[in-house]
């Protein structure tokens, strides 16, 4: 079996958010779109890349931290 780039993307932090974004785009909260990232990410992977939604937040709260 064969993965194509797009679902490799996700193993990535960077991936992961821009799915994230992509899925807020259309998603009524940040935590749907969390869910559905994690979801895709799960069917394809067999686990979740985050815990919870609280610790994806987190992780991005850092970056952007680290950003400035």
């Amino acid at each position: 079996m064969t993965l194509g780039i797009e679902i490799l993307i996700l193993l990535s932090p960077d991936g992961f958010e821009e799915r994230f974004y992509f899925y807020a785009k259309t998603e009524k909260t940040y935590l749907k779109a969390y869910e559905k990232t994690e979801l895709e990410y799960q069917n394809y992977f067999g686990k979740t890349k985050y815990s919870n939604y609280d610790s994806f937040r987190v992780v991005m709260q850092r970056k952007i931290k680290n950003k400035k």
